[in-house]
């Protein structure tokens, strides 16, 4: 692999973390960088805009994490811009990031070649890589992530961050994509909207498949959210619950009396009681104040015990005071 050229901290760390996800996928590693499965080096210079000459390299070596390699090298940028704007010279050396206090430390310089202690290795014998071995690799190769976030944002049309998301953590994406086939019609936005909430409750380096809450458990329940079965609000405590305890969101959803109120004259009764609660705000509407809007439809969501859209409710309040 050439060794890869970014003109930001953060290019490197997103480069590092496509690597990162990119390793795993293909089985090589763990790359559990807490463990030592998996460490970086980065080399730092810097010139002035405009110029094509490359200034002089120096070296952070075994950096352990993202957030370390980000903060080492945005730390080394700022040195050397230093030293170059006081009209001093920045040595090729070898440098230690401590990420506690921010410091940089020299171990050790290379002025020269002999510094390296290249030597030939007289065990390694020529390779000539043929079009067939190349075929023959990349067809045992599996989905890669970033081709795999690639096709979740063309063909599922996912966002950017929510398709890197699954791609990259590739546990996410095999749960998505098992949740996706078992949905029966579940709108895949919505669903992968809900992978998020499920990482939150079960914790950020766990895996759902390991969790009580089944595949086609979150797609019914994203799914239901979708057809306003049951509101956003109640949704995300029937998650709770099937973390806790797994089972069958419609079940829960029926046992706790979430299901959603449509905009039918219960509803429009309560938002009737709404609007005369709070004459002031009802004013404020009328004349296009959409603030007021929030204490009516707070109203609402409370005397419903959370089970209205807050959408069909917003627009009830709207058409009842002639602003919709």
């Amino acid at each position: 692999m050439t060794e890869p050229d970014f003109s930001s901290a953060e290019q490197a760390r997103d480069w590092l973390i496509l690597l990162r996800a990119t390793l795993k996928a293909l089985g090589v590693s763990d790359v559990d960088m807490s463990q030592g499965s998996l460490r970086c080096d980065a080399n730092v210079s810097v010139r002035p805009a405009g110029s094509t000459e490359l200034g002089t390299k120096t070296e952070l070596k075994n950096m352990n994490s993202f957030r370390f390699l980000r903060d080492g090298v945005e730390a080394e940028i700022e040195r050397q811009r230093q030293l170059l704007d006081a009209g001093r010279s920045v040595d090729q050396e070898t440098l230690h990031f401590d990420p506690r206090t921010g410091r940089l430390t020299s171990l050790r310089s290379k002025e020269e070649a002999h510094d390296y202690r290249y030597f030939p290795e007289p065990d390694l014998v020529p390779l000539v890589i043929t079009d067939q071995m190349l075929a023959a690799a990349r067809a045992d190769l599996p989905e890669l992530p970033a081709a795999r976030a690639e096709r979740y944002e063309r063909e599922l049309g996912l966002g950017h961050e929510r398709s890197h998301l699954l791609a990259f953590r590739g546990e996410l994406g095999d749960y998505y994509e098992r949740a996706l086939a078992d949905g029966d019609g579940v709108d895949p936005v919505e669903l992968a909207n809900w992978i998020p909430q499920l990482v939150e409750r079960i914790g950020s380096d766990a895996d759902p498949a390991g969790s009580k809450v089944a595949p086609a458990g979150l797609a019914m329940l994203a799914r239901m959210v979708g057809a306003k079965e049951v509101s956003r609000g109640n949704a995300r405590e029937v998650l709770t619950a099937l973390v806790n305890g797994g089972g069958d969101p419609a079940a829960i959803i029926a046992a706790k009396g979430f299901g959603a109120i449509g905009g039918g004259d219960e509803l429009g009764a309560i938002v009737d009681a709404a609007i005369a609660s709070d004459p002031a705000a009802a004013e404020a509407i009328r004349s296009h104040n959409m603030k007021a809007i929030g204490p009516l439809v707070a109203y609402v969501m409370r005397e419903t015990k959370g089970r209205a859209d807050g959408g069909e409710v917003r627009r009830l309040i709207l058409e009842r005071l002639g602003s919709g």
